[in-house]
């Protein structure tokens, strides 16, 4: 169990270092928020003090002159703590958001270059839930509990300070309940953690089932599933529940914890005063300042076991985001120097090539075994040839066009442009030879002639000539908007026929070496 701790703070540790790196990149606002907290410390430490001397000395004196005084030192100690709160607050706020827009564009850069097994293996759903679902947790965690834990512990060591200093003893007997609470938030991390995981794993298959059965409405109401559909959206939807409840569980049997200790403490502590008091051993300035010290370390006590919890949910979440982050680059160019230029002059030639994919075995996708699919291929395309590949579902049609696009690896044999494998030129131009044509094909919100340039350095003239050659300017011309005609989510304002011209147009824009 130790050692399997140990193991847990290391990784921990691990992943704080990583989610730091992003308030870091933004160190001016980290540095604010830093200077502001010492500031904010000593406005909650001061007051109570202040309140021992009036009691104890300047009323005791009647002197009116140091009681004056001391009434605005406590009125500046209350406008410094609320402006030092409000501006480190604010800070941390936009520090928070800006560390998300970072991760969650790293997250997006890494996701597009990752290979075509990646999504073969992951679902939609799933991926989507790291971005969103478990960033937004972290935006949560950076904007409410990062850098604030630090302020927490040093509220609490200024205020546990100021009240040894003004008197050991009662210091002492005030913190007896302390090491109790401490053994029972180690116990509560042992649970809270899983409980956290098991919400984020449960949000993650909701995810993967609405986009799934949103996207295939049109197939669930033709088939009649709608019934069948709702109760596995149910089912789904209850485990995500359930895996609340025991989170909110531990959250609020935490928190309701440190308030009764707190609640505790100060009753143990005007017990205790109370018999010094009528003694004439301490004063009642000081038994007063004692009782709101308790009362404000508290405050940052309970703060903490908040923030705990928001430490264990932002952990879980960014265990799978940086999991996701630290997925490898399966299909990558060589280093520069090692490049080969990309060109297409003579043959394309596949030789002896062997490809096979990761099917996995079960759910979790623990283990996986190979399904191979082309066994010791050759084939030799010539420049200007045209070339069909005919042959029944799964034999390997697609995977030949997804191996001449380098979407995977051939794991035997080699494809080479002209004597070069395919492996040793820059893959952004490996894949400017080929243009496209899916049986599915794919429109992205904005315009026709964003969606039939999509990005391409390409004129307007040369979109217009794509589209005429495909005769798809025909239905174009009839658009009052023409080439600036919006297209819907999914181009789902064109029918199937004139989506597919498009995708035409498109494969045609840019002049390839290859039309597939």
């Amino acid at each position: 169990m130790n050692s399997r701790a140990t193991t847990l703070k290391r990784a921990d540790m691990a992943l704080l270092g990583r989610l730091m790196h992003y308030l870091a990149v933004h160190r001016g606002l980290l540095i604010t928020a830093f200077a502001l907290y010492p500031l904010s410390v000593v406005s909650i430490i001061v007051p109570p003090y202040l309140i021992q001397l009036m009691l104890d000395d300047a009323l005791v004196r009647r002197d009116t002159t140091l009681l004056l005084n001391l009434a605005l030192l406590y009125g500046l100690a209350v406008v410094m703590d609320f402006v030092a709160g409000f501006a480190s607050q604010f800070a941390m706020s936009v520090l928070g958001q800006r560390a998300m827009r970072s991760l969650r564009t790293d997250l997006f850069d890494h996701i597009q270059r990752l290979s075509a097994s990646y999504y073969d293996r992951n679902p939609l759903g799933r991926i989507l839930t790291r971005i969103t679902n478990d960033v937004e947790s972290l935006g949560e965690f950076f904007a409410s509990g990062a850098v604030t834990i630090v302020a927490d512990i040093l509220t609490i060591i200024g205020i546990v300070g100021m009240m040894l200093w003004i008197d050991v003893k009662f210091t002492l007997f005030a913190f007896l309940v302390v090491p109790p609470l401490l053994a029972l938030t180690v116990i509560f991390q042992r649970f809270a953690r899983s409980a956290f995981r098991a919400v984020r794993k449960h949000i993650a298959r909701i995810n993967s089932y609405l986009n799934e059965h949103i996207t295939g409405m049109s197939a669930v109401q033709v088939f009649g599933q709608q019934e069948r559909t709702i109760d596995e959206f149910q089912q789904r939807n209850a485990a995500y529940r359930d895996a609340n409840h025991r989170a909110i569980l531990l959250d609020s049997s935490l928190f309701a914890l440190v308030q009764a200790v707190g609640t505790t403490a100060v009753a143990g502590l005007i017990w205790y005063g109370a018999t010094d008091l009528s003694e004439g051993l301490v004063g009642a300035g000081l038994l007063v300042a004692f009782i709101q010290y308790i009362q404000r370390v508290f405050v940052p006590i309970r703060d903490l076991s908040q923030k705990y919890t928001l430490l264990q949910s932002a952990f879980a979440a960014s265990e799978r985001i940086f999991a996701l982050l630290d997925e490898p680059i399966e299909i990558s160019s060589v280093p520069v120097q090692q490049q080969k230029p990309a060109r297409f002059e003579q043959a394309v030639e596949f030789n002896q090539v062997r490809f096979g994919y990761q099917v996995d075995n079960d759910e979790e996708q623990s283990t996986s075994h190979e399904q191979v699919v082309l066994h010791s291929l050759d084939l030799t395309i010539a420049k200007g040839e045209r070339v069909a590949l005919v042959g029944p579902t799964g034999s390997g049609k697609s995977t030949i066009l997804r191996l001449l696009n380098r979407f995977y690896d051939v794991t035997g044999g080699s494809i080479t442009i002209d004597g070069v494998d395919l492996r040793d030129m820059k893959l952004s131009e490996l894949r400017r030879l080929f243009a496209v044509v899916l049986q599915d094909v794919y429109l992205f919100a904005g315009t026709v002639m964003d969606n039939v340039a999509l990005g391409a350095q390409v004129s307007i003239a040369d979109v217009r000539k794509a589209a005429a050659l495909v005769q798809a300017d025909e239905f174009l011309d009839r658009l009052s908007a023409g080439f600036e005609t919006p297209v819907r989510e999914h181009g789902s304002n064109f029918s199937a026929g004139e989506r597919q011209l498009l995708a035409f147009a498109r494969a045609l824009a840019i002049d390839p070496q290859f039309l597939i």
